[in-house]
């Protein structure tokens, strides 16, 4: 008899799959330009929207509180001038821990940067490095500056890396009475070098967004404006040094945790080269190619300590890259790229757009040179190429993490609790954790985004090679009011993409937005090119002010 044939579920599947490629091929090209350019179009209208109500919320309704403008001289030093006058007798260390005691007393009421204390334990380092100096030979004297060149320094330090004896948290409430029992090893170094650890700043949950707040500190706030961002998620730190509550900080860098918090608070923040500075210590640990997108760096106010402070927690490796050695500036390849262009990511403002082209144009005026406009298309691929360069499987979900590897979180049920008030995580924290394990793209499309990442990072060094500076936008805009992140959350993609391109960048402050806000730019470079980047970090300083005190 006759047999009916039913197709199967797969057979449908094969088919549709089969039907959408033809249509997808035999579409015109000019089809698929159209629609992306009424999708940007239309993303630019609504970054404008978010800009304008948060603009117009804050104009009728709030009102800007700054730090006020630091007073004491020996908070106005750096920290290598700190440390000659320690050696030379000409200031104590105890003068100034206490110094930038009262400061930090007096701003993180406003700030909140600061969310745990070392002031006894630093007051009474500081009477022993005085009295090391006090009973010290002129040989001796000498050696300190080469063995210990930040005796009686004070330094500080973000709340994910382990100071022994004081808590380390990265902003997750399971972890709030927890204390390190060894000193991660870039906080080694830093002590072994004589610098004093005077507190710890805080940071978002697990690290990983780029507003500072949490549920067991709360949340910072910028130093200009305190109704703005610090960034994340060194945010505290950057925050403090640009408060003038510290002199020279430690951050971290994944996706620009570094770099946004400088740029915010007009400081200078440097994520160097992979496998330079050790990242043992650092907490949560990463495995995978997120080694290579993570970093840690110096943050601090004065260009001249960014040489020192990157031989100190370098070590050897750092050593090796000949910080010191003069460079030829007037050689220097300059080129210049001005933005990201992606639906979800916002365009330069206009601050930011002349803020890149007045170091272009500082840059060529002193070394009589031509800048040359650059234009990466793979680069405007920036989100994409970060979030699979984080993949990673073997990574602890991040709902264990949000659990202290005790279990996990049910993120789910806690966004419910938030929703009431009753959850102890916050809301960007729960959002990763719902969407964590859940792949954006198929693996064949993924495939394809690490080849072209990988390729654009073969562009970069073949075009900036040993002796070429890349200047991009440090962000889309000056920092923006609190919450306004979670509406435009692929903003740091200008910060993101050179984590995921693995290469050395430093942050550069270029002075006061219309607003009394910081802005700045990102200088960037071919690996081990720290000596070129840091160079030209002290030009631009140079010509625009560098850190600038708050303006009321």
């Amino acid at each position: 008899g006759s047999q009916s044939i039913h197709p199967s579920v797969s057979d449908w599947v094969f088919l549709s799959l089969t039907m959408i490629s033809f249509l997808l091929s035999s579409t015109p090209r000019w089809v698929f330009t159209f629609l992306f350019e009424l999708n940007f179009l239309i993303s630019r209208c609504y970054f404008a929207t978010v800009n304008a109500a948060f603009t117009v919320y804050h104009a009728l309704f709030t009102r800007r509180v700054c730090v006020p403008p630091p007073t004491d001289d020996l908070l106005q030093i750096s920290a290598s001038q700190a440390a000659r006058m320690i050696r030379d007798k000409e200031i104590s260390s105890l003068e100034l821990i206490s110094a930038y005691i009262r400061r930090i007393e007096e701003v993180n009421p406003i700030i909140n940067a600061v969310v745990q204390d070392n002031f006894t334990d630093a007051k009474d380092k500081a009477r022993a490095a005085d009295k090391e100096v006090d009973e010290a030979t002129p040989e001796q004297i000498a050696q300190m500056e080469k063995d210990r060149p930040l005796l009686g320094v004070p330094f500080t330090i973000k709340d994910c890396m382990e100071v022994e004896g004081l808590k380390c948290t990265y902003g997750v409430h399971h972890r709030k009475d927890t204390v390190a029992e060894k000193n991660a090893v870039v906080v080694q170094r830093m002590l072994e070098s004589g610098a004093i650890c005077l507190c710890i700043t805080n940071v978002p949950e697990v690290c990983m967004w780029w507003e500072t707040v949490n549920t067991i500190y709360g949340r910072s706030n910028n130093p200009y404006d305190n109704r703005r961002i610090t960034g994340g998620s060194s945010g505290g730190e950057a925050a403090l040094v640009a408060a003038a509550g510290s002199l020279i900080g430690v951050g971290s860098d994944i996706g620009g945790s570094i770099r946004m918090p400088a740029f915010f608070n007009g400081v200078f923040g440097l994520k160097p080269t992979p496998g330079v500075i050790p990242l043992d210590g650092h907490l949560p640990p990463v495995s995978g190619y997120r080694t290579e997108m993570l970093r840690i760096g110096p943050i601090c106010r004065y260009a001249a300590d960014l040489p020192l402070l990157f031989k100190v927690m370098g070590g050897e490796a750092a050593q090796a890259l000949r910080i010191d050695e003069p460079i030829a500036m007037g050689k220097l390849r300059v080129f210049y790229m001005e933005g990201l262009r992606h639906p979800l990511v916002e365009s330069p403002s206009s601050e930011m757009s002349y803020a890149l082209k007045r170091a272009v144009r500082y840059m060529e005026m002193k070394y009589d040179l031509a800048a040359v406009r650059v234009d990466f298309p793979l680069a405007h691929q920036a989100m994409d190429f970060f979030l699979t360069s984080m993949e990673n499987k073997e990574q602890p979900a991040f709902n264990e993490i949000l659990a202290d590897y005790n279990g996990s979180v049910n993120c789910l049920t806690e966004m419910a609790r938030f929703m009431v008030g009753k959850s102890v995580h916050t809301f960007p924290a729960l959002l990763v954790g719902l969407v964590d394990g859940v792949d954006p793209y198929p693996e064949e499309y993924k495939k394809k985004l690490l080849y072209k990442r990988d390729r654009l990072i073969r562009q970069m060094k073949d075009l900036l090679g040993d002796d070429g500076v890349l200047i991009f936008p440090s962000f889309s805009n000056p920092a923006p009011f609190h919450n306004q992140p979670l509406m435009t959350p692929f903003n740091f993609g200008y910060t993101g993409l050179f984590n995921a391109l693995a290469l050395p960048v430093v942050q550069c402050p270029m002075g006061l937005s219309g607003a009394g806000t910081p802005l700045g730019v990102q200088v960037v470079g071919a690996h081990k090119s720290e000596r070129n980047l840091i160079a030209i970090a002290k030009d631009l300083e140079e010509g625009f002010g560098g850190w600038h005190k708050t303006t009321y």
